[in-house]
């Protein structure tokens, strides 16, 4: 398959969960959500956040060294803000559930179903899918994450009153998982004109976790919902 067609299929599968369409997210950006119902937002998808630089490592230490490598431990350093003068994103996340209300501390909060799911795809791709599947994995939550964070950041600012503070992690992720998909994007392309059989493996890695994002999504929605009832 050619890289130009890959891609465009890459995308267009990543697109049939766009999760901008999501209610939950189609609820945020019209106002609709208490600051009660973006509270336990914070707290449920603070789990996914914190342990994404765990997904990194447990793909980092299968790889050789090379430009592959050096491109997940720079995510992941990234992640755990061991950039001078930047802060780990989990910490910029709390910074928004405190600002949603919540307490820094949610040790004991227990993710839905729909959250444990997600991390549990991450994980099992991280550390056993072929290389070319977890970077389509990568890719796919990171390509979204621009888009999302600038339309989160709108309804946070507009809608709900939210501080700087609150807003830090939003503000970031506008522009700062750009440069990360790009960098996934380049990456699976060498993988796949490398070994072209992988490309399917990829394909369906990306739907797969594009879908787990929205399945992710409905948890919460759906644990609003019965809150609401």
């Amino acid at each position: 398959m050619e890289s130009a067609h890959f891609f465009e299929e890459l995308d267009a599968r990543i697109a049939k969960y766009d999760l901008l369409d999501h209610p939950y997210y189609k609820a945020w950006a019209a106002g609709e959500l208490s600051h009660d119902d973006l509270r336990e937002y914070a707290c449920q998808y603070y789990h996914h956040v914190a342990a994404f630089p765990t997904y990194l490592a447990q793909l980092a230490v299968r790889l050789d060294d090379g430009d592959l490598r050096q491109a997940v431990l720079a995510n992941m350093a990234d992640e755990k803000g061991l950039v001078a003068g930047e802060r780990p994103h989990a910490e910029l996340w709390l910074d928004f559930a405190e600002g949603m209300g919540a307490s820094r501390d949610l040790l004991g909060h227990q993710p839905v179903a729909g959250i444990s799911d997600l991390i549990a795809f991450f994980h099992d791709v991280a550390s056993n899918g072929a290389p070319e599947e977890a970077l389509a994995a990568f890719y796919a939550y990171e390509s979204q994450v621009p888009r999302l964070a600038t339309e989160k950041l709108r309804g946070l600012r507009d809608k709900y009153a939210a501080s700087d503070k609150a807003c830090a992690y939003f503000d970031l992720h506008t522009a700062a998982d750009i440069y990360h998909a790009q960098v996934w994007r380049q990456q699976l392309e060498k993988r796949v004109e490398a070994n072209p059989t992988a490309s399917e493996k990829a394909l369906s890695a990306a739907e797969a976790t594009a879908q787990t994002l929205w399945r992710a999504l409905d948890g919460i929605e759906s644990s609003r919902l019965v809150s609401a009832a």
